[in-house]
């Protein structure tokens, strides 16, 4: 190795001195102090947080920091920027729209209900909401041949019936039309002391067994109502199954469009003594169950439903199947031979109205005299 003029050797390179610095010395062979250098924070977030607590001014930040910062900003700004803004206005306006409409609902629906009568229950345990109006069901059907009025109350003036509890008549008049009666006068007949009226509907064909609409339904229907008179309605039947009958309480339910009538929707099926008809042939059974389907039918779409008939009519059916609907009887007679509950009696076919040309059916509601010998039954039997 080469030496230099002081004598001294030049060594490099040895593990010892590797990284080692050439400091200058003073006068006395020591190293001389090196001023002690200001070291400056380099985390940009150490600096903002000294800065938050007094410890460094907005003066002392550098450049590359400030730079460092509002390049943040911009950047939390450009994000917000181009965020959707939410859409507040068409939110109010949807709420606005739905709350209009709900109120709406919510009175037209009041409105319907305070149009309509209460309702009632026509079978036990019946979960469905009833339309309202008078019912002709028998509670008990092991009294359904017993005797429930009695007419030496009854009194008849100018050849119409009426009947009397505690000397109070609780029977109404009323008339059973279809489109055999021709151009009704409702305003007349509503001034002849007429109650209420049975319109018919519909019928089904003997032959064919087609479904067929009364000409003149909805001008007898909107008639009577207009004039005060309480409606019922009844369709003629030639059903020969369940499901042809139900097929016909659709129907029914599919006119009356909602329309809460106040009388049972009657069944009114009725064998041709000459057996030339689709029914004659139908066994008490099979017509039992038509009859019921019909009723069934009705009910669940929350009309009451009754059974039209004559002692001989009546005698194709098990009566009691169908005690929980009722009974509309038809007798030509001062008074009713048969012993049998029923809600509604047909005494004549040969009744006089003003408004209606020739004859007509007159019949007389009894549905109030049932509802109290009913009540009074139970009230004993407690």
């Amino acid at each position: 190795m080469a030496r230099d003029g002081s004598g001294s050797r030049e060594v490099r390179g040895t593990r010892a001195d590797r990284g080692r610095e050439a400091h200058p010395r003073d006068g006395r062979g020591r190293e001389a102090r090196q001023p002690r250098k200001m070291l400056r924070p380099k985390d940009t977030a150490l600096e903002l947080r000294r800065e938050e607590y007094g410890q460094i001014g907005l003066a002392t930040r550098s450049q590359t920091s400030r730079r460092r910062q509002e390049s943040r900003l911009r950047k939390i700004r450009d994000l917000g920027s181009t965020r959707p803004p939410f859409p507040f206005k068409p939110l109010i306006a949807l709420v606005a729209v739905l709350l209009v409409a709900s109120v709406g609902v919510l009175a037209g629906t009041s409105i319907m209900r305070a149009l309509q009568q209460p309702a009632q229950t026509q079978e036990a345990g019946s979960k469905v909401k009833m339309k309202g109006g008078r019912s002709t069901a028998i509670d008990d059907s092991k009294k359904i041949f017993t005797t429930t009025y009695d007419w030496d109350n009854a009194t008849v003036k100018s050849g119409r019936i009426s009947y009397k509890v505690g000397g109070k008549v609780v029977s109404r008049t009323g008339v059973d039309v279809s489109e055999h009666n021709g151009k009704i006068d409702w305003p007349k007949v509503a001034a002849d002391g007429i109650d209420f009226a049975y319109i018919r509907i519909g019928y089904r064909g003997s032959v064919e067994g087609n479904i067929t609409h009364d000409k003149r339904f909805e001008q007898n229907f909107d008639g009577a109502r207009k004039n005060g008179l309480d409606v019922g309605v009844y369709f003629f039947s030639q059903a020969i199954t369940p499901e042809e009958a139900r097929d016909e309480a659709r129907y029914v339910v599919k006119q009356l469009d909602g329309y809460a009538t106040a009388y049972p929707v009657v069944f009114d099926m009725e064998p041709s003594l000459s057996g030339d008809d689709r029914i004659s042939s139908l066994t008490n059974d099979q017509m039992t169950a038509i009859a019921k389907a019909f009723c069934k039918e009705l009910q669940k779409n929350g009309y009451y439903a009754c059974v039209y008939g004559s002692r001989a009519d009546l005698a194709h059916y098990d009566l009691a199947a169908l005690s929980r609907y009722g009974f509309w009887y038809a007798e030509y007679a001062k008074a009713p031979t048969m012993a049998l509950r029923y809600g509604i009696w047909q005494y004549t076919d040969s009744g006089k109205v003003d408004g209606i040309d020739g004859n007509v059916d007159l019949d007389i509601d009894l549905t109030t005299a049932l509802e109290k010998v009913q009540k009074a039954e139970k009230s004993k039997a407690q």
